[in-house]
């Protein structure tokens, strides 16, 4: 198999357990964001970047394609991680929100449900949480899903699961077995 780098940004340890979770599946290396300086991306045939998201962004995404998006002729893959279960909806915004119509040609975006730690969060992310919990909360005639919010974000959870990186380990196997054995 050709060279793979997985370059993460972790905020609360659920990205950081993915990019563990697939490093013991497929021969890759793996680096946080913070030291993309100090690898030379070019080297790489294909570039993974994982992040959790906020606010509907996946975060470091931003510095992520100034250092690395154009280098390995296209051959790059997303996965973001969040609370919420896993939806096509979900997807199409993440892609809308995050990437240009060039950019969603390409490159693959896979999305890993994790969850929510309140204990690793800074100050400023936990008022923001409860704000936003307290508004559902008191919201006359919810719907099921802001009902089902307002409960899940209630306290810290971990709906992480080995199985959601299975479309990718496969994306990438397909890779291995059809574009880079071809000589």
């Amino acid at each position: 198999m050709k060279s793979i780098l997985i370059v993460y940004k972790t905020k609360t340890g659920f990205t950081k357990k993915y990019v563990e979770w697939i490093s013991e599946t497929i021969s890759c290396q793996t680096i946080p964001l913070e030291q993309i300086d100090h690898v030379d991306t070019n080297t790489y045939d294909l570039i993974i970047y994982g992040a959790g998201i906020h606010a509907g962004r996946i975060q470091g995404l931003k510095e992520f394609k100034k250092k690395a998006w154009d280098v390995v002729d296209g051959k790059v893959a997303i996965f973001a991680t969040g609370g919420a279960p896993y939806d096509e909806a979900i997807i199409t915004k993440i892609k809308t929100n995050n990437f240009s119509e060039h950019e969603r040609k390409d490159m693959e975006l896979f999305y890993f449900q994790s969850g929510l730690n309140y204990e690793k969060m800074g100050l400023f992310e936990k008022m923001i949480m409860n704000i936003y919990r307290k508004v559902l909360e008191f919201k006359n005639n919810k719907s099921d899903v802001e009902d089902g919010t307002s409960k899940a974000i209630a306290r810290s959870y971990d709906h992480s699961s080995r199985e959601y990186i299975k479309p990718m380990i496969d994306y990438v196997n397909q890779l291995a077995d059809n574009e880079w054995n071809k000589v």
